[in-house]
């Protein structure tokens, strides 16, 4: 939210810092509540790109040789992990938005 905030409103940001700064938590869910909206799409698109990019080096390690490259299914199953883990979270923020 911090950098979101930079982008649109430097005011805005300088008051989410302060709010943090202070421990001002009332002030600090204020301004989640306000940029919800905001934060969610923000995640959503970064959510989005990790799960492209880590398809696309499925799709390319595929290619490659096992033998020349024997730590390649431990990779792969790693990357599997770590794509489902967020395509778990891209069905939770849909869930969020709807």
């Amino acid at each position: 939210l911090y950098q979101e905030l930079g982008k649109q409103s430097p005011n805005e940001q300088q008051g989410f810092f302060n709010a943090h700064m202070t421990g001002d938590e009332v002030s600090k869910q204020g301004y989640h509540d306000q940029y919800f909206s905001t934060t969610l799409a923000t995640l959503r698109k970064h959510v989005n790109y990790l799960v492209n990019e880590l398809e696309e080096l499925s799709e390319n390690t595929w290619r490659k040789d096992v033998e020349r490259h024997p730590r390649l299914p431990l990779l792969m199953r790693h990357n599997e992990f770590v794509r489902e883990t967020f395509e778990l979270v891209q069905r939770h923020l849909d869930s969020m938005g709807s």
